[in-house]
């Protein structure tokens, strides 16, 4: 069922692109391009081409802004424009004038390219075009195409970025094929960023001249030779990840992941935005309670804009259910990191294998604590009065339960971003709210398994009175864990942190108070800064917001300055 709603999602993107007007996007939506004017290539562009040659090179920039006043729009004044943006191109330029250059060549592009990726015949206007696409990092072919430019956000916060170099941009997409590497991708589908250029114009057929445009898959900036020039290539992975978004179903899976667990249990773990690289910084996101990992939309997109980071760092989204405890879910996102890693680099020598950032908002914060902590057996001697090798249970129990309460911190991981994280826990899990959700909470079959068979095994004399009260049942759901009573949450904070930290925390009435000095009270909502704050952090902000700071473009601006910074990260 969940397959065939992937594939209905991906025939509706692909149903908007084709229309090129639709509006109806959840996150996004497409303009509709200007009507041209076609007018037919005739054997006159012969004769234009040999004008051109005989043009002079310092004369070259003029002559190539006369053309657009000579003849009306149409494949052959835009056929002769590439030409002569190319002689222009070729020479020793300014900044200035190489950014004037560019423009007028990828403008006369722009058309031929639409042309090309919708499978439009031109031959009736006495031109070919073929397009050749590069085949992604797998080796796998893109299976449909629509242009970068026409895509628009309706968030104002992301706004598509201004051209950064030549060609086109085009996003380029195929299906998910959950095999092999693709099961480290969104379900949704594979976008990658693509540029499309022009390779060869061929006239040996003088009534049909062929035109050949290069798709050239991108993974980072590229350099395109003009005769003695090199030029960038027009970069674009922000676009790629916003038609990821479209058609993302992760948010429809909130609910169901806090209430009923156990129906997108498959979905849990890690995956990357883009392709899995050796060489760049993961930066791995967590999103909290009852959430998903759309809420990353504006941190993700600031990072594929930004050529620096883009080019330094790879995006990966974390996804579980929120409904089991938070120690639980660390436990299997831990082991789901040291897999990823050992899939990219089997000696673990790599950049991308030894240094990561975490960024985790509310409970994803929690769970992210678990990665730079030793907890010895401080958790599990806050739970247990026997030490493991003594406690009565199967093996693969303790095994289990000792991976749940003892852990290690993970060395690849050099600096983490806290957002809205409820270090001492949140009062609101103590409310009837807090409790009516709680009662709410369906564990799934993999946590009623370790807890159940524990509490065959073990009594009251095996557990200790503070934490009996969150043991009943089939043990402790995520609303229970976030108690400020909880004694592992108190627990987890006495354990020093092992790396550079920072805390981005929320404030849900800036005109009341700005800061903690002069509001003893200020929070974000949910949860209250006494809990969000570290003595120990490197740095604090506080923004304004309703428990969502990760939507602040403050917040953001914060979490950029923090991955621009030395934070012992390989360069």
């Amino acid at each position: 069922m969940l397959q065939r709603y992937r594939l209905s999602q991906l025939l509706i993107l692909l149903l908007v692109v084709a229309l090129q007007g639709c509006s109806q996007g959840k996150y996004i939506y497409w303009k509709k391009p200007a009507q041209l004017p076609e007018e037919a290539v005739t054997g006159f562009l012969a004769y234009q081409y040999i004008g051109l040659n005989q043009v002079a090179d310092e004369a070259v920039a003029d002559y190539c802004l006369q053309l657009t006043a000579q003849r009306s729009p149409g494949y052959q004044l835009f056929l002769l424009q590439l030409s002569c943006a190319e002689r222009w191109l070729a020479q020793p330029l300014t900044g200035e004038q190489r950014q004037q250059a560019m423009g007028y060549y990828n403008r006369a592009l722009m058309p031929l390219v639409r042309a090309a990726i919708t499978g439009q015949d031109t031959r009736p206007l006495n031109l070919q075009l073929k397009l050749q696409v590069d085949k992604d990092e797998n080796g796998l072919a893109f299976e449909q195409f629509f242009v970068a430019a026409d895509l628009q956000a309706y968030d104002p916060y992301m706004l598509r970025q201004q051209d950064n170099g030549l060609g086109i941009t085009v996003v380029g997409q195929r299906e998910n094929t959950c095999s092999e590497r693709d099961r480290y991708f969104p379900p949704e589908g594979i976008f990658r960023p693509l540029t499309v250029m022009p390779v060869k114009l061929d006239f040996s057929n003088p009534v049909l001249p062929v035109l050949t445009l290069r798709g050239v898959y991108m993974q980072q900036q590229q350099q395109w030779p003009l005769a003695q020039q090199h030029y960038p290539l027009n970069y674009d992975p922000a676009s790629a990840y916003l038609c990821l978004v479209e058609v993302a179903v992760a948010d429809q899976l909130e609910k169901t992941g806090l209430f009923n667990a156990d129906k997108v249990e498959e979905k849990l773990g890690i995956y990357a935005i883009e392709p899995l690289s050796k060489d760049k910084i993961p930066v791995l996101m967590l999103h909290g309670l009852n959430s998903s990992p759309l809420i990353w939309r504006r941190l993700s997109w600031a990072i594929f804009s930004n050529p620096q980071l883009s080019a330094r760092y790879q995006v990966w989204h974390v996804f579980y259910p929120s409904g089991p405890p938070p120690f639980f879910n660390a436990m299997r996102l831990r082991k789901h990191a040291d897999d990823l890693l050992q899939h990219i680099s089997p000696d673990l020598q790599a950049v991308a294998a030894n240094n990561m950032v975490l960024v985790g908002h509310s409970m994803g914060g929690i769970i992210s604590k678990t990665f730079v902590q030793n907890s010895g057996t401080a958790l599990w001697d806050t739970t247990f009065y026997r030490p493991a090798a003594e406690l009565p249970v199967d093996a693969d129990i303790r095994q289990t339960l000792q991976d749940i309460f003892i852990f290690a911190a993970k060395p690849y991981v050099k600096a983490v971003v806290f957002i809205d994280t409820p270090h001492r826990g949140a009062a609101t899990a103590d409310s009837w709210i807090g409790r009516l959700a709680s009662a709410m909470i369906t564990l799934p079959k993999a946590v009623k398994n370790v807890f159940g068979n524990m509490w065959l095994a073990l009594t009251n004399k095996d557990i200790k009175p503070a934490m009996r009260g969150y043991m009943h049942g089939f043990g402790p759901n995520s609303v229970d864990v976030l108690s400020p009573k909880h004694p592992l949450v108190q627990q987890l904070t006495l354990l020093p942190l092992q790396v550079p930290v920072y805390s981005v925390i929320g404030n849900n009435n800036v005109g009341r108070c700005a800061d903690f000095a002069s509001c003893p009270a200020l929070n974000d909502s949910v949860v209250p800064y006494s809990s969000a704050h570290l003595p120990q952090a490197q740095a604090e902000y506080v923004v304004a917001s309703q428990h969502n700071s990760y939507q602040s473009p403050q917040a953001i601006e914060f979490i950029l300055k923090v991955l621009s910074s030395d934070t012992g990260l390989s360069q």
